[in-house]
């Protein structure tokens, strides 16, 4: 049975089906594509339960996979909706199995050309509640997991002043909710945006205003509400080079630590941004807000056989914001994957909580691509410092994937992480975690696809009821119609 909350995410998603039908012309609503898959998969684990050493569990597992995704691109609108159905059964704990359901959606709307426009989002999905467990996917038996729904809805309007100036007002309305074990942190979001831009009569001197106020209410009766408006100024020294300077004011309220800096002050920044090139782009700043000095950079360079990139950025957010930005990128069935752009995982989730923090993320590498391979490489350090109790905690790591086209139907995938995770609750636990992974891929031919995996997990901790190890084999087939 479909639970309440992916009814309500699906019900989200599609409002905007109903209205990108409305304003195109009836000759478009052939564009709509629909396309199922299913897929079948036989696992083989040493350690299911990712239990201590010396207290493994082996188990063999039967997942089944059936979706199907909904897509369609037009001159007023776009759209996609992808659903997954997973079900998992346990040859020896088969008081376990279960049925879980995937949803992720995106579209948007133009109802009256370069006037007004809407855009959405929705995704439901599982996630681990905190970081002390098990590294939980669906097939972990006794993990601490929650389904976790996230949607969002913004209208905005976009005014032009002829070659003076661009405006833009626009309202979002957001909500994530989680499962019964950590249903306190639901919230809503409601975030107000005005901005007002230079047009081209500005000619090498640009500027900008806005004005964005947000609030988000968790269910537990605390919240987090920020203003912050700002004026820029950027100066076209050359074609290729700008020079930049911002300054504003942010007035945040939320719990805080009394021994932090009170997080309401003036702040600036200057920085200058180059592109000497299609393929180049590179863009750092440095300035002052009320936590002290601030950063940011933003790199993207292409050669030949692929990209380098790098980006690190400051901000005030919290769980329910990071359910948008740290999504993971899933395949056609519903399983977590690389990400397409960078060729290593994301950054790994914070725990449930209503805890508002300052991020401090860095990631940087090279993806790239040749005749027969493609291959990745991640550099990732994401430091968090909780406003209510002053505590910390950081996730570095490394990551990299290789694919190796044998023939041209057969495909070897290589992947390996190494990641060093501290812990806001326990100060003296620091735990490494590796992951490697390797598999065979087969094109049989009419969408259908036969692959062979094995992979390997391992958790070394300061603590030994937080270390295990866990090795697994999987055979999956699958098939696109």
């Amino acid at each position: 049975m479909i639970s309440d909350r992916l009814a309500r995410g699906a019900a989200a998603c599609l409002v905007l089906l109903p209205i990108s039908a409305g304003v195109m012309a009836q000759g478009e609503l052939a564009l709509w594509e629909f396309t199922p898959r299913v897929s079948i998969g036989q696992i083989y684990s040493d350690n299911i339960e990712q239990a201590r050493r010396g207290e493994e569990n082996s188990e063999a597992v039967t997942e089944l996979n059936a979706g199907f995704t909904l897509n369609r691109n037009g001159p007023r609108g776009s759209g996609r909706f992808d659903y997954n159905l997973q079900g998992v059964a346990f040859w020896d704990e088969s008081g376990s199995n279960e049925v879980f359901q995937q949803v992720t959606g995106a579209g948007d709307v133009a109802l009256a050309p370069e006037r007004v426009f809407v855009e959405g989002s929705v995704d439901f999905r599982q996630r681990a509640v905190d970081r002390n467990g098990s590294l939980s996917d669906n097939l972990t038996l006794d993990a601490d997991r929650t389904d976790v729904l996230s949607l969002r809805i913004s209208p905005y309007l976009v005014q032009r002043f002829e070659d003076v100036a661009v405006g833009e007002l626009r309202y979002a309305y957001s909500r994530v909710d989680y499962g019964s074990e950590a249903d306190e942190v639901d919230s809503e979001t409601n975030r107000f945006l005005a901005a007002l831009d230079s047009g081209p009569m500005f000619g090498r001197f640009g500027w900008g205003l806005s004005y964005d106020y947000s609030k988000e209410d968790f269910d537990d009766g605390s919240s987090f509400e920020s203003q912050v408006v700002e004026a820029l100024g950027r100066w076209e020294t050359t074609e290729r080079s700008s020079v930049f300077a911002v300054i504003g004011y942010e007035d945040n309220d939320f719990e805080q630590d009394p021994s932090l800096a009170a997080p309401d002050d003036t702040f600036w920044r200057v920085g200058a941004t180059y592109q000497p090139a299609a393929r180049t782009f590179v863009e750092g700043f440095y300035g002052e807000r009320f936590f002290g000095n601030t950063y940011g950079l933003e790199l993207r360079h292409q050669v030949r056989t692929g990209r380098f990139f790098a980006n690190y950025r400051e901000e005030l957010t919290t769980t329910n914001d990071d359910e948008f930005g740290l999504r993971p990128i899933r395949d056609e069935f519903g399983d977590p994957i690389f990400d397409r752009e960078t060729g290593a995982p994301l950054f790994e989730e914070p725990d449930v909580t209503t805890n508002v923090y300052l991020s401090q993320r860095f990631s940087g590498g090279f993806r790239g691509r040749s005749t027969k391979t493609d291959w990745g490489v991640r550099i990732y350090d994401d430091r968090r410092e909780f406003q209510n109790d002053g505590s910390s905690e950081r996730v570095t790591g490394v990551a990299g994937n290789l694919t190796w086209r044998l023939a041209p139907r057969t495909s070897l995938g290589v992947n390996a992480r190494w990641e060093e995770s501290t812990f806001a609750d326990e100060a003296d636990r620091e735990d490494t975690i590796i992951r490697f992974g390797a598999g065979l891929s087969r094109d049989l031919g009419r969408g259908a696809d036969l692959s062979l995996e094995y992979s390997y997990r391992d958790r070394d901790s300061d603590r030994e009821d937080r270390e295990f190890t866990e090795n697994r084999i999987t055979a999956t087939l699958s098939k696109v119609f």
